[in-house]
């Protein structure tokens, strides 16, 4: 029997823009995630290099391992696909979105161990996704090691996918991990606190796409992986084209078009 948020939770993640949620992946799940990422760190199958970013030419060197994002993996790899078809992960994200709920692209994100410069730079996920809309969209974090504090696990700032704020990608300082929250159009008065979003290995957790999040570096003696389903409700059109070639092929679907195809499969949410 499959898990539901309740309607508290739902009106938790309608007011705060993020939400904790159950366990999705079994031990065994697990182990078979670890050991592809270490084949795609290790290069020990092939995978396209564009969307490993830096990552193939730093893992040539000897040493740590350094932090590496890889996307769009799912449509490359048939064990991360077969994440996809979990109907549990599908009847939480269409608790929380209009389905059906597709699949917009996905990430691994690998922090080694004692590495308190593996940061990722306060941001909203809408502003680099805006050749597709309205801005509906949410996340499913999966935690494939404890994700903690200490490790560097996402932070959020409550209520910001409500604010209004008019940047572009061109507009963010990528020197500057903080300038999100400098943002002139923040609310006056609104608390930044940032506040922790711990993830037990194999639970998951929500946020909206215009949430603020970040996280910072990994000071424990274990590395921390993840896996990350970036997800569409059913609403979801095409506004506008590619202009980034590790992301989706939205040229595929016209323009205004809802945004489905092989490309862009759906969450299951009964056992098949």
């Amino acid at each position: 029997m499959s898990y539901h948020f309740t309607p508290d939770e739902i009106a938790f993640y309608q007011e705060n823009g993020y939400l904790t949620g159950p366990r999705v992946l079994d031990d065994n799940q697990i182990r078979r995630l670890h050991q592809r990422i270490d084949d795609l760190l290790h290069d020990r199958i092939e995978f396209p290099d564009h969307l490993k970013g830096e990552a193939s030419e730093k893992l040539r060197a000897k040493g740590q391992l350094p932090s590496v994002k890889i996307v769009n993996i799912f449509r490359h790899d048939p064990v991360f696909a077969e994440v996809l078809y979990n109907p549990q992960i599908g009847v939480l994200a269409s608790d929380l979105m209009t389905p059906p709920v597709r699949v917009w692209e996905d990430q691994m994100i690998f922090k080694p161990a004692f590495d308190q410069k593996a940061v990722l730079a306060w941001h909203r996920d809408f502003t680099y996704w805006d050749q597709v809309g309205p801005p509906d969209l949410g996340t499913c974090w999966i935690a494939l090691d404890d994700a903690t504090v200490a490790n560097g696990c996402m932070h959020v700032i409550p209520g910001s996918h409500r604010w209004q704020l008019d940047y572009t990608r061109d507009d963010v300082d990528v020197t500057d991990p903080e300038w999100l929250l400098k943002h002139p159009n923040i609310p006056a008065g609104a608390d930044m606190t940032p506040i922790p979003c711990e993830v037990k290995a194999g639970h998951c957790h929500f946020h909206h796409c215009l949430t603020f999040h970040g996280s910072y570096g990994n000071r424990t003696d274990n590395m921390r992986r993840s896996y990350i389903l970036h997800l569409m409700p059913g609403t979801t059109r095409r506004t506008g084209s590619n202009w980034n070639n590790r992301q989706g092929n939205v040229e595929s679907v016209p323009i205004g078009a809802v945004v489905c195809g092989p490309d862009y499969p759906e969450l299951v949410t009964i056992s098949e």
